[in-house]
């Protein structure tokens, strides 16, 4: 098997974050410890057990959408996916026509699969009656106050189908709908995608907003948000731990073999040194510390390393009990003792 490490590198990214919208200032804000985790203005979550969450802000999503009649056809994972992608393609100092499309790939995590839910509720309220929810009523007045494009804007690979035509991609992708998973499961496939020369250049990542009444109901029955109601409401790994507040946003790299990063000049930012991916859950809301052991050790093995050379882990720490001590019995197990730093940006940009 070819080395990932020997055979892929990073040559730009692009993000769109709660707490910015480049690297640099992301990186910033991360390291001066500042949390995007407050108040939500964007619907009342006075119903929902938590309160809080990291919006993005100050974006502008016809800066990035070239032709702007696609912007009724986007929701705001979408419009933030096809931003991420296209800043990440520029700073790599890409442009459209400098790869062959034929070996220019896309690789994304995509969130919930669905279109706003507010925008349903029109259709609910001409359902209803006094005795209830009438689902003939539904099917006569209300299904007639649905916009017709509403399912087509939840299309999970909407980033994928948007950013391909507008940057001319028409080799290789994956959609990846796998929740939190996604994006690194993006990335780390695009990468042995490009070490098994199946691509010269992939943008990969993931875009997704989860600041809306679905996810907050959905991830309140599951009781995985936080009851916080400040910016440190989220404590990742911490006895005081909770929950997590959901976020948005979008990142995305561009991975690019080394063979074509050398032929046009462009210096690494990085290296993909090893990627490994299991399934740990057996059941929703369910996981596994042995597998998540597991896929640690199958990293660092496929990465030629060894724990003791590992200077920082960054985690998935989403502040919620259970997997929180799932990932602190695999880190244990793997690492023992002598474990090296280990952080999370949950609590400052939100789960998404």
């Amino acid at each position: 098997m070819r080395s990932l490490r020997d055979s892929v590198v990073i040559t730009g990214a692009g993000v769109v974050s709660p707490l910015g919208h480049s690297g640099p200032e992301l990186f910033s804000a991360l390291s001066a410890g500042r949390s995007a985790v407050g108040p939500i203005d964007r619907f009342d979550a006075s119903v929902f057990p938590c309160a809080v969450a990291a919006q993005v802000r100050d974006f502008k999503a016809r800066d990035w959408v070239s032709n702007r009649k696609n912007l009724k056809l986007m929701s705001d994972a979408v419009r933030f996916g096809l931003a991420g992608i296209k800043r990440a393609f520029a700073d790599a100092g890409l442009e459209t026509g400098a790869v062959d499309p034929d070996r220019l790939g896309v690789f994304v995590g995509a969130g919930t699969a669905l279109g706003r839910t507010e925008d349903l509720i029109p259709a609910m309220r001409a359902a209803t009656t006094e005795d209830g929810f009438d689902s003939g009523r539904f099917a006569e007045e209300g299904m007639h106050a649905i916009n017709p494009l509403w399912l087509l804007k939840g299309l999970s690979n909407n980033v994928l189908g948007f950013s391909t035509a507008d940057i001319d991609a028409r080799g290789i992708n994956q959609n990846y709908c796998n929740s939190g998973v996604g994006g690194l499961q993006a990335i780390g496939e695009a990468a042995w995608a490009i070490a098994e020369g199946r691509a010269d250049v992939i943008v990969a990542g993931a875009a997704d907003s989860a600041v809306n009444p679905l996810h907050f109901t959905g991830f309140g029955r599951l009781r995985a948000l936080t009851s916080g109601e400040g910016p440190d409401a989220v404590r990742p790994f911490d006895a005081r731990h909770d929950g997590f507040a959901p976020g948005e946003g979008a990142a995305f790299v561009v991975l690019e073999s080394v063979e074509h990063a050398r032929r046009r000049g462009a210096a690494p930012r990085a290296r993909i040194a090893g990627y490994a991916d299991l399934c740990a859950a057996h059941a929703l809301g369910k996981g596994d510390s042995a597998v998540v052991q597991q896929t640690l050790s199958i990293a660092l093995e496929r990465a030629g390393w060894s724990p003791e050379v590992v200077d920082l882990l960054y985690a998935h720490g989403n502040g919620t009990p259970k997997f929180d001590q799932i990932e602190a019995e695999a880190i244990s197990a793997v690492f023992g003792q002598g474990y090296p730093p280990v952080t999370s940006n949950k609590g400052q940009i939100g789960h998404a």
